[in-house]
């Protein structure tokens, strides 16, 4: 899986390669690390183990795309998406024009999902639950608007990148 990360005024290029459940192999750039990750008790803190060093961080959805990450007394907030997500922005110079593709930024199966073609919905609202990594993500749109195609159903295997749901700005005036 592909991802672009920005961490304050850096963006990196992350390649994630799932090697068994719960081990990682992870390129960050031109740094490679082998990650072995593990949820804590249910919640949003992290166990992993790091090219064999231990650390334990906490990862927590702010909003679609943003996480803010702990880590001791580092804290620090990230966003995440996909590259073809990252280039239509940087086309669109950050504005919300035309269709929204709503894609899995990991890989993992749907459990629900929220909305169906038509549906009215709103910038932060929940459209479907992914689960990945033994845990349940919610996925949120990014732009108010219209749903226009739900590309997947519960049940389903998606990879990092795959479109969920389609959703249709409404026309500027």
């Amino acid at each position: 899986m592909e991802l672009i990360v920005r961490h304050g005024e850096r963006e990196a290029n992350v390649h994630v390669e799932e090697q068994a459940p719960g081990r990682y192999r992870v390129q960050i750039d031109d740094a490679s690390y082998e990650i072995d990750a593990t949820p804590a008790d249910g919640s949003s803190v992290l166990s992993l183990l790091v090219d064999g060093h231990q650390w334990t961080a906490s990862v927590r959805r702010r909003e679609a795309g943003h996480y803010r990450v702990e880590h001791r007394d580092w804290v620090e907030d990230v966003s995440v998406m996909d590259p073809l997500a990252h280039l239509a922005e940087k086309s669109r110079g950050g504005a919300s024009s035309g269709r929204q593709r709503i894609t899995a930024y990991m890989p993992g199966v749907v459990k629900t999902i929220l909305v169906a073609e038509g549906d009215t919905v709103s910038a932060g609202q929940p459209i479907a639950v992914l689960e990945a990594m033994k845990m349940e993500n919610e996925i949120a749109c990014d732009v108010d608007g219209t749903v226009t195609a739900v590309a997947v159903e519960a049940g389903q295997a998606v990879e990092g990148g795959d479109l969920l749901v389609e959703i249709t700005p409404p026309e500027a005036d």
